[in-house]
């Protein structure tokens, strides 16, 4: 194994976004790591960016497995070929610095890390406003009723350790809701979670992979945390 982390960008029509974020990840990320683009079609524009741009093998390219943006993050994990793994989006332009925070992290022993935008330092300002109210209510309540060791339930932006990818098959059929299932489950037994603040980035170009339909695919994750912790305080 050449390198520590596996970075998983999944892409659709990306374009107008994927030459900063792959240039500034390079320039800036001092750990040894492997950039895993996913891509949902041949013809997509990215690729032909991402190819014009960079030298071969400097980016390393897989097509989806199944369908989405779900779909692309089960056929990284599914390639993982590092102790960590880290989903980023296509379109985040501010956080580059975290990349390399969140892996000392886990390298200090933790097997999620939750990049978090209700902590100190942490910002989720431009983002519709009814995107906002949902998620920081689905995000205060979990942090008032239960033990959740982050305060960004729903956050898509993290770092998996490779135990949590192998121990956990992910479920989830939709959008992010990923992130929230494998979160609820590493919390019930027991792993251990951080957070690091994140600027939440306003997408300038292409259109946001977000559905408000999926948000009903959250609440089975959502209970099963409220659950978890009926569990845990029966049991003390």
């Amino acid at each position: 194994m050449s390198h520590n982390l596996d970075i998983i960008i999944p892409v659709f029509n990306e374009q107008g976004n994927i030459l900063k974020t792959l240039s500034e990840i390079i320039k800036i990320v001092d750990i040894k790591y492997r950039i895993v683009v996913v891509y949902d079609y041949d013809e997509d524009p990215t690729l032909k960016i991402i190819n014009e741009n960079f030298k071969e093998g400097e980016i390393f390219l897989i097509k989806n497995k199944y369908f989405g943006f779900n779909g692309a993050v089960k056929t990284g994990f599914e390639n993982l070929d590092a102790n960590a793994i880290m989903l980023y989006p296509a379109d985040d332009h501010k956080n580059f610095s975290l990349i390399t925070e969140m892996y000392n992290k886990y390298i200090e022993g933790y097997d999620i890390v939750c990049a978090s935008r209700f902590v100190k330092g942490g910002s989720y300002k431009g983002a519709p406003l009814l995107k906002r109210i949902i998620v920081k209510l689905v995000s205060l309540t979990l942090t008032m009723l239960t033990t959740l060791p982050t305060k960004d339930a729903t956050n898509g932006f993290r770092l998996f350790s490779k135990a949590i990818v192998e121990r956990f098959e992910i479920e989830s059929k939709k959008g992010f809701t990923f992130s929230i299932e494998l979160l609820a489950k590493a919390h019930r037994y027991s792993y251990k979670i951080t957070e690091l603040p994140e600027q939440w980035p306003v997408r300038n170009y292409g259109e946001s992979k977000f559905k408000y339909s999926s948000i009903f695919f959250y609440i089975r994750w959502y209970f099963y945390i409220l659950m978890t912790n009926f569990k845990n305080e029966k049991k003390n």
